[in-house]
């Protein structure tokens, strides 16, 4: 891999994953399981949304939390750093509404 030195390049690096940014946002309402994240991503499969926490955990968004009790337990919250992406997101959500209702393309499901 070639070296980042654009700021803009490198956090669009770290979110490229299509899930990624969503996983982060839902990591916004608190510590998620796997299953938590699994309901809330419809049309992401286990092996895909395992890959997209492991890249988040590696470039230090989120955090992994092990409880020692039977059955395994396994939490992932964000870190600081991925706490300061949250305003980003948040935006992105905003400009994303707007355009899905001015376009005509928002699907509503209930």
């Amino acid at each position: 891999m070639r070296e980042i030195t654009c700021p803009l390049e490198a956090i669009f690096y770290i979110l490229r994953g299509k899930w990624s940014p969503m996983i982060v946002w839902r990591a916004r309402l608190g510590n998620q399981r796997l299953t938590d994240l699994k309901k809330d991503i419809l049309n992401c499969n286990e092996k895909m949304l395992i890959q997209h926490i492991n890249e988040l955990l590696d470039y230090g968004v989120l955090e992994k939390i092990e409880f020692d009790v039977y059955p395994k337990h396994t939490e992932y919250r964000l870190t600081k750093f991925g706490w300061s992406l949250i305003p980003v997101l948040a935006k992105f959500q905003e400009i994303g509404i707007g355009y899905l209702q001015n376009s005509q393309l928002l699907t509503k499901e209930k």
